[in-house]
């Protein structure tokens, strides 16, 4: 019986030879400095949430809003709109978002509640009653649900008899 024929004592016998590979040694090289960024750049607090201001302007409005640029799954975020209209508001005021951007939170609410409520085949429409002053303040409590693995891209526009006035985009990324 030559050297061929021989029956391994063990499944283990040519570990040794494989494991010490050059090829094996980079790969594990690779794979341990990849660990470290992932690491580093986790212990520098990059990898949570980061939050933009989009603005937008038009029809006698001003909208800013805060909203979350960057997530993570299971986090709050910030989702925030301000609305000013120089000389205050006299009618109720009526916001409309895009309802697919909202699929990647689960929601504790709006505040303030909107007094009325409604939805098409794309958008929600939330009449809220006009505040005193010229400013009205909209906050979305939220987080991103644990099952988001993409982002996604919206708009918030003050809707006027049938036409939105004043639009404002925004896109949220969500890192695994």
């Amino acid at each position: 019986m030559d050297a061929s024929d021989r029956i391994p004592d063990s499944v283990l016998d040519d570990v040794g030879t494989v494991a010490r590979s050059p090829a094996v040694a980079w790969l594990r090289r690779g794979a341990i400095g990849l660990l470290l960024v992932v690491v580093v750049v986790g212990f520098t607090g990059r990898l949570g949430v980061y939050s933009a201001t989009a603005h937008a302007s038009g029809g006698g409005y001003e909208l800013d809003l805060e909203y979350p640029r960057v997530a993570r799954p299971g986090l709050d975020v910030p989702w925030n709109l301000t609305v000013r209209k120089p000389g205050g508001f006299t009618e109720p005021v009526v916001i409309v978002v895009e309802s697919d951007y909202f699929d990647i939170f689960e929601s504790q609410g709006w505040t303030p509640e909107p007094s009325a409520e409604t939805s098409d085949a794309d958008r929600t429409y939330m009449t809220l009653d006009p505040p005193p002053g010229d400013t009205l303040s909209l906050g979305f409590d939220a987080y991103i649900q644990p099952s988001s693995q993409t982002g996604a891209s919206g708009s918030a526009s003050v809707h006027e008899n049938g036409i939105d006035v004043v639009t404002v985009e925004f896109k949220t990324w969500v890192l695994p």
